[in-house]
């Protein structure tokens, strides 16, 4: 743990004195949640979009830290909940990173399951291929997490793996996309990590999610690493030191890209000396700016799998120097992004098949009404991902390719939850009404596609499927000319 002057913190026969209080002097900020740019959420949401409105669990800097209850060492990658270490395909890394490795954890920590199958693992390539514009593009941590909050993500079991073969793949079947409709983001927020006061706040939640008392497993986070030149700053701890032989990150690449990976805990007494004075310390101004903060820290560090395979730095994983994480040339790297998950269990979905030849500038809009002769919906939604995901905005969208993928016109089946539509009704409405449904295109597109299937299904609170109700169809086109479909519904709550 890391302590005040007057305690010493052994490791490996070395005393390690001086770690905080010359360092609380210069850095009084408390942890806080900060979007430093849009790679920590949707820049269309507006400034005012909180990732973590939904979450149960304490915000960032709500808790107030003592670092004296925190171990000196957290590893949560050797929890049984935590997957084996990946290797990535493309450039998924974010979603590697944020679904399949982090989002994987903590709904096994959720579920109490362990990460021993593809029953309980999550696949990358789901979420990527929401938002890669069906080619070999790279994405955030937010992304995915986003994907999992608005549809969910199915298990690898269903999906075919944590990841797929071809690129810009949409999953054919309706039974994969109610699954996913099951496991859910509920919140997620970025940590900035500057300051003593915000690394605590991090170990804390990498050790018992800042909840004391409750003996919950430790959380994870998502990291934004710089990976160009990294020979110039991967190093070897050296014989006689704690964890001899493993390597380690004194800095992010001096140069090149970005990429996810996660920081699954740390090590207190990890250390390198970086200044190359003979001494590994924290209280010396090894930067020569004038002052001693966290970034002049030469011993403690947080623990990162990266997914290169596990043949990588030894086991796939590698040491990260806390003070790594203060680089002014790397703004991105200097946050912790965390996620809290939940099961959800719809109430009403609607199972379509359909084609189009162009999935981005498909528009979507479903409406619904309680009394079955009106003439129009009362309440209507327009589902990000048969819309062009315009949350993800110019960046990122499904790609402007049929859609079920690139050169694939093959109709694909799919799943849309509709319970919070029917919600809208309010609990006086639950004998008939009436659904909306409108397929149309994009201004200035040339989408067309064809609705085979239409049906409204409805689930009782444990999820068994109850009844299905089919929408009449006489010519399922659309394109030149909007397709509106509507029908009367049965029994639209569930009493």
């Amino acid at each position: 743990m890391i302590t005040t002057p007057k305690h010493l913190l052994v490791a490996g026969g070395f005393a390690i004195a001086g770690l905080l209080e010359p360092v609380m002097a210069e850095e009084s900020a408390a942890a806080r949640a900060e979007y430093p740019g849009g790679f920590t959420r949707p820049p269309s949401e507006g400034k005012n979009y909180d990732t973590w409105k939904g979450a149960k669990g304490p915000d960032v800097g709500i808790t107030r830290v003592d670092p004296k209850r925190l171990p000196s060492r957290v590893d949560n990658s050797k929890r049984p909940e935590f997957p084996p270490v990946y290797k990535q395909k493309w450039g998924a890394c974010g979603q590697f990173a944020s679904v399949a490795s982090i989002f994987t954890y903590e709904m096994n920590v959720l579920n109490g399951k362990k990460a021993d199958s593809d029953e309980n693992r999550f696949p990358a390539h789901f979420s990527w291929n929401m938002m890669n514009r069906a080619e070999n593009k790279g994405s955030e941590a937010y992304h995915g997490w986003e994907v999992a909050k608005r549809i969910g993500i199915p298990t690898a079991k269903s999906y075919g793996g944590v990841r797929l073969n071809k690129i810009g793949v949409w999953p054919n079947g309706y039974d994969i996309w109610r699954e996913a409709m099951e496991y859910r983001v509920s919140g997620y927020r970025y940590t900035p990590a500057n300051t003593v006061a915000q690394l605590n706040e991090a170990r804390g939640w990498m050790f018992d999610r800042n909840q004391p008392g409750k003996k919950k497993p430790g959380g994870i986070m998502a990291l934004d690493g710089r990976m160009g030149e990294l020979k110039k700053v991967t190093v070897t701890i050296p014989d006689g030191e704690h964890e001899a032989g493993k390597d380690i990150w004194t800095r992010w690449g001096p140069s090149g890209y970005g990429h996810g990976i996660t920081c699954v805990g740390y090590d207190d007494q990890v250390g390198y000396d970086v200044n190359g004075d003979g001494k590994i310390t924290n209280d010396i101004d090894t930067n020569n700016d004038g002052k001693v903060t966290l970034a002049d820290w030469e011993r403690g560090a947080y623990i990162v799998v990266n997914s290169w395979g596990e043949k990588w730095s030894k086991d796939g994983r590698i040491y990260l120097l806390y003070s790594a994480m203060i680089d002014p040339t790397w703004k991105r790297g200097n946050y912790l992004g965390r996620a809290e998950v939940t099961r959800y269990l719809p109430s009403q979905t609607l199972k379509l098949k359909l084609s189009c030849n162009d999935r981005t500038d498909l528009r979507m809009t479903i409406g619904i009404a309680g009394d079955k002769n009106a003439k129009s919906a009362e309440h209507e939604i327009t589902p990000e991902a048969f819309n062009g995901w315009p949350l993800f905005g110019r960046g990122g969208n499904g790609g402007h390719v049929p859609i079920a993928g690139p050169e694939d016109d093959t109709p694909i089946e799919v799943g849309i939850d509709l319970t919070a539509l029917f919600k809208k009704l309010g609990p006086d409405k639950d004998e008939k009404g009436k659904l909306f449904l409108q397929l149309s295109r994009a201004d200035g597109s040339k989408v067309d596609g064809d609705l085979h299937e239409a049906a409204v299904r409805l689930y009782d609170p444990n999820g068994k499927f109850v009844r299905e109700s089919a929408m009449k169809i006489k010519n399922g086109n659309f394109g030149d000319s909007p397709l509106q479909v509507n029908t009367v519904i049965r029994h639209l709550g569930q009493k």
